[in-house]
């Protein structure tokens, strides 16, 4: 592992942590998106990062505690996941779709591993299970309020559900995400028009 700084000079002890924690993360994703998590080990990552094999254990301690890092790392260090913040309503509906849509094409490798990671909380380790179920809440939080935005814009129909809506977009685009997982020939672009359908679906003016 390099022991230089980008200026040139040796780098501090912080910049070495800093430096080897990303490798052990960026690790474990790739170990996840490949294998899975049940014969992923922390002695695994740790080789697979260029560190030694006890690195992660002094790290993280316990292999739920760096999947919940490996979460945040995630979510936290792709910009260009979050749409441009500035867009409400209809737009922003648009946009999160757009941006789900544009992972399974460009990221393919985190999508990945964070869905092995989601099956595992639901399933067999319920000590990632809050870490899953607060991104999960954040998103659906996030969808109900574009459309929330779009009813108040006159853009949606001002019946519609907001609650139940909410529901079924972040299920529908979950569910998208599932058979992707399962079915690497899934046509994306047919998950689009399905998606557009049913926003449109949900405009005042479809009437």
């Amino acid at each position: 592992m390099n022991t230089r700084s980008r200026s040139g000079g040796r780098r501090s002890q912080s910049e070495r942590r800093d430096t080897a924690r990303t490798a052990i993360l960026d690790a474990a994703i790739a170990l996840l998106a490949e294998g899975g998590y049940a014969s992923m080990t922390l002695a695994d990552i740790g080789e697979r990062a260029g560190c030694s094999r006890s690195l992660a254990t002094h790290y993280f301690g316990s292999k739920p505690r760096l999947i919940a890092a490996v979460i945040a790392h995630i979510v936290d260090r792709d910009p260009g996941r979050i749409p441009d913040p500035s867009l409400r309503g209809v737009e922003r509906l648009r946009a999160e779709a757009a941006t789900v849509i544009h992972g399974l094409r460009s990221r393919p490798l985190p999508v990945r591993a964070y869905h092995v990671i989601a099956h595992q909380a639901a399933t067999t380790v319920p000590q990632i299970r809050p870490a899953i179920h607060r991104q999960n809440l954040a998103f659906r939080d996030l969808i109900r309020q574009a459309l929330r935005e779009g009813v108040e814009d006159g853009d949606l129909l001002p019946e519609l559900d907001v609650e139940a809506s909410a529901v079924a977009l972040t299920a529908m685009l979950r569910g998208i995400v599932w058979e992707w997982f399962s079915d690497g020939e899934l046509d994306l672009t047919s998950c689009e028009r399905a998606l557009e359908q049913q926003i449109t679906a949900w405009r005042a003016s479809s009437r």
